[in-house]
């Protein structure tokens, strides 16, 4: 008897703790006309998110994962879907894992900031929030089911209807759709630089990739901006500083062309280019967008 007893307070003692992992997010689950819940939200951390998605944890935690909820519905049909909400460390992480799994070319949506559909998938990304709806056997109403359900949703969770201001700071001339991303850490391999967002543009027949790092303050960028310096000194590469636009090569990316790289604020960006004007181009107008949002003077 005292065997079963220990049993049973062992198990209720797991479900609280899972629960209290993610609090309030059970919340986030929509009641929906001519639907009903199967049980309860199933709740994960970084310690056991292997348990729902083995061979995709890695990633999800690189970009900083603190909590899954998931939970399924049916209708009176029998049809059925399922609702993942993550949540990540900050806007700039949920956008990230959104944008590793986003189509290159999709049917985008407003919702959230943004959101895609494909069959029996609608996808979207609200501040430091991820999710993800699958249906089954929807059928020429999936789209429509899928959106509702996501609507619902958006209204429940909390967070910014815009992508992160550094992204913003992009220019749209020559830009490859689909292109930009937030890598979250060891951005071009190097520690020292940490995140950093991308986007790849064609100019021309040039294929060029911006990134833009956002630095927790002023400090923190310069510091970026100057380590990389001292990588490139320590190899004996040549460094110019002109119009604030810092030039070298960076040894392991000796065909890309010269790093161009700028700080102000606490923003650094720039891109590998081996003409000096392009770059320079590319580099001036980010910095009048983050002027324009008022991120830097």
């Amino acid at each position: 008897m005292n065997k079963t007893l220990t049993i049973v307070m062992m198990i209720l003692i797991t479900t609280v703790f899972l629960y209290c992992e993610a609090p309030g997010m059970g919340e986030y689950f929509p009641d929906m006309d001519g639907w009903s819940k199967k049980g309860v939200p199933e709740f994960y951390n970084p310690d056991n998110l292997y348990e729902y998605i083995d061979g995709a944890a890695e990633v999800f935690l690189s970009y900083d994962f603190r909590n899954l909820a998931s939970l399924s519905y049916e209708n009176d049909a029998k049809h059925t879907l399922t609702i993942d909400i993550y949540q990540h460390g900050n806007g700039n992480n949920g956008y990230g894992i959104y944008s590793q799994e986003m189509p290159v070319k999709g049917n985008f949506l407003p919702i959230g900031a943004q959101g895609y559909y494909e069959q029996g998938v609608l996808n979207f990304f609200k501040g430091q929030y991820y999710v993800k709806i699958s249906s089954f056997d929807l059928g020429d109403k999936d789209e429509t089911i899928l959106t509702t359900f996501a609507k619902a949703i958006e209204q429940k969770i909390e967070g910014k209807t815009s992508f992160p201001n550094a992204l913003q700071s992009f220019p749209e001339k020559d830009k490859i759709e689909g292109s930009r991303k937030y890598i979250s850490s060891n951005f071009l391999g190097h520690s020292f630089l940490h995140s950093a967002f991308v986007g790849d543009y064609q100019v021309g027949d040039k294929k060029l990739q911006l990134f833009v790092i956002e630095a927790v303050n002023q400090e923190a960028a310069i510091g970026i901006v100057s380590a990389y310096r001292e990588f490139a000194g320590k190899k004996g590469m040549e460094i110019t500083d002109k119009d604030g636009i810092v030039r070298f090569t960076d040894p392991y990316y000796r065909s890309s062309g010269p790093m161009n790289i700028k700080q102000k604020g606490n923003f650094a960006w720039g891109m590998f280019c081996p003409d000096e004007a392009i770059a320079a181009s590319f580099i001036k107008e980010v910095e009048v967008n983050l002027q324009k949002m008022k991120l830097i003077d």
